[in-house]
């Protein structure tokens, strides 16, 4: 059959991702792992399909796989062509797949003598979007400017952002690592496990792309390391070296906040599993006086001490010693408003 009309990732992106119909025909596993944003996944084949070709691609060598795959795909042909075109509108469809070899070559073909319409196939695939990812963070963007909240655990700080984030542009690392930054930090994070280096890049990406990558975006100081993920180099030292606002809210707020926040009622044994994680820092007699607290449910007394004898003396150590601005609140919104205030001083300069 005919090549098929190919479209490149660098266009895809400057003439607007939402211009696109982007149709993701890898399995189910490889979108969860990372896609381009907006994609919607139709699978040419699943993964327990995926595993059987490539099974016999190895065993028996390609003609015999890709025979497999023609007995495999017949019969969900219908279903595949309803659903990429129940996406079909005005808008280009471009289909990709791990190299924008095979699958995505099929898969345009199909959708050609089903009469779908003009179909676009996106040269290199999935692959090529990566690379453009990585380039972005060996390269980020100098028209980014960064301003950095600081403060101990338990200012609200992610809260913060999120409630200033549909006039201020954030970066929620928190939300992108589904983790809370502590040895707590998944403790009822329902997608945590679906959390993968690539697609916790990716929505970074995204989110300074729907800006155009410029301005000033407001985010949080945090570890290199946030749960099972890494900040970009890159991105890390322009946080590091960014606007610096030290947040400072009474302990008593910071008590009440963690303990909503985290809802130990209802974990308290994973709590007791990542408590054994600090232990040697805490030492037994304490770490045991915590369990006993957790047991009884006072939460409030635990929370102190982890606060003031753990998190404390961890976080003060990050904390600029000079910090760019100060930012004192008894409430959350009180902290808004005056982190709305602040934003709009420092870019209006």
């Amino acid at each position: 059959m005919e090549q098929h009309l190919e479209v490149d990732i660098e266009t895809i992106i400057t003439k607007g991702l939402n211009n696109y119909n982007i149709v993701d025909v890898r399995s189910e596993s490889e979108f969860l792992h990372d896609h381009i944003p907006g994609a919607v996944n139709i699978p040419l084949l699943n993964d327990e399909e995926r595993k059987i070709v490539g099974t016999l691609y190895k065993q028996k060598g390609p003609k015999t796989a890709r025979l497999k795959g023609v007995d495999i795909i017949s019969p969900k042909l219908p279903d595949f062509i309803k659903a990429v075109s129940s996406h079909n509108t005005k808008k280009k469809t471009v289909v990709y797949c791990w190299r924008g070899g095979l699958r995505s070559e099929a898969s345009a073909n199909f959708l050609k003598l089903a009469g779908v319409g003009k179909i676009f196939k996106l040269r290199g695939g999935y692959k090529q979007f990566r690379k453009h990812i990585n380039e972005f963070f060996d390269d980020f963007p100098d028209s980014l400017k960064i301003i950095t909240l600081y403060g101990p655990t338990g200012c609200a700080k992610t809260e913060i952002l999120e409630k200033v984030s549909s006039e201020i542009p954030i970066i929620n690392l928190e939300r992108y690592a589904c983790h809370k930054g502590s040895v707590f930090g998944e403790i009822g994070e329902r997608y945590y496990p679906d959390v993968t280096q690539k697609n916790f890049e990716t929505n970074i990406w995204h989110i300074l792309y729907k800006n155009n990558f410029k301005g000033h975006f407001i985010t949080e100081g945090e570890s290199k390391r946030i749960g099972k993920v890494s900040i970009p180099e890159r991105l890390y030292s322009r946080i590091k070296n960014g606007i610096s606002v030290l947040m400072k809210a009474p302990l008593e707020f910071r008590i009440e906040y963690t303990i909503e926040t985290y809802n130990p009622d209802n974990y308290i044994d994973n709590i007791k599993t990542s408590l054994k994680k600090i232990k040697r820092f805490l030492g037994g007699t304490k770490a045991a006086h915590l369990e006993q607290l957790l047991d009884k449910k006072d939460f409030e007394t635990f929370t102190e001490i982890l606060l003031k004898e753990y998190y404390d003396p961890l976080y003060n150590k990050s904390i600029p010693s000079c910090p760019d601005h100060e930012i004192c609140y008894n409430s959350l919104d009180e902290a808004v408003e005056k982190v709305r205030v602040l934003y709009e001083k420092i870019t209006s300069v």
